[in-house]
């Protein structure tokens, strides 16, 4: 029903009418058009469908953050290795030189 007929219909109800019966009657019928009223389960419907989307895309962020994790953890893994490796090598080639140093004492 369009504004305009909703209008003519009110005033015609309030000249044949009490006042408060033609609001009630107004107000039992839907301001807009029966078929764009939303249903219960229209909505129900769409929200199941958004919010399946937003589970996926919840999971698909979920996997991609733990590969990022798992790379960065690996990367880091490697990068201790190689500080390691670096920190091994140098006692090892302090230890030579110590070694030297009291071979050299003892041989003097």
């Amino acid at each position: 029903m369009s504004e305009a007929l909703r209008s003519r219909l009110y005033d015609w109800l309030r000249a044949h009418t009490d006042e408060s019966v033609a609001e009630y009657a107004m107000s039992c019928l839907s301001p807009v058009p029966l078929g764009d009223l939303v249903t219960k389960q229209h909505l129900e419907t769409v929200l199941a469908a958004e919010f399946s989307a937003f589970a996926l895309t919840l999971a698909a962020q979920r996997e991609a953050d733990r590969a990022e994790q798992a790379a960065q953890r690996e990367a880091d893994r490697r990068e201790t290795a190689a500080e390691f490796a670096a920190v091994r090598a140098e006692v090892r080639q302090q230890f030579r030189w110590l070694v030297g140093i009291g071979v050299s004492i003892l041989g003097v």
